[in-house]
């Protein structure tokens, strides 16, 4: 009796812990999604450019063109600077997830575009016409999902280690 216990007891515990560390390993909560549940993280598929022992933030390009972002998905360092350039025929939006109220990266809120706190959220308050930029440096690290605001199927991701 005791030995079948004992093994039950070791089979639950095994269980536990498998579980804990499934859990742990797949980001539970970094990774955002969209008001109709989709996910809104394309993958950790960076350019690489300022992630390797620099001593300052390093600035990324993010080019928008009428199908979407390019790249998609950025990876970078809290602190980096990522610059949106739209080089598309159409305005483009870029703002935080999820539309439409801009609220997943701390602070951000599209209620806040302008007011005063405009100019430290993660939206860019306007869309940007051809030939325009916009930027925005992040500070909290995680997986930030992004949309256009005007063209809400378009998405990104940022990725803030």
């Amino acid at each position: 009796m005791k030995k079948g216990f004992v093994t039950i007891f070791v089979i639950v515990a095994i269980v536990i812990v498998a579980g804990i560390l499934i859990f742990t390993n797949t980001g539970g909560s970094d990774v955002n999604s969209d008001n109709n549940g989709n996910n809104n993280d394309a993958g950790n598929t960076g350019n690489g450019a300022g992630n390797g022992g620099s001593s300052g933030p390093q600035t990324f390009t993010v080019t928008i063109s009428n199908s979407g972002y390019s790249p998609s998905s950025l990876t970078i360092n809290a602190g980096d600077i990522v610059n949106w350039e739209n080089e598309g025929t159409q305005d483009n939006w870029p703002a935080s997830a999820v539309h439409p109220t801009h609220r997943v990266y701390p602070g951000s809120d599209i209620a806040k575009c302008g007011t005063a706190e405009g100019n430290n959220i993660f939206d860019s308050c306007r869309g940007l016409a051809n030939g325009e930029e916009w930027s925005f440096t992040f500070d909290e690290v995680g997986t930030w999902g992004y949309h256009d605001h005007l063209h809400a199927n378009l998405r990104g991701t940022v990725v803030v280690q």
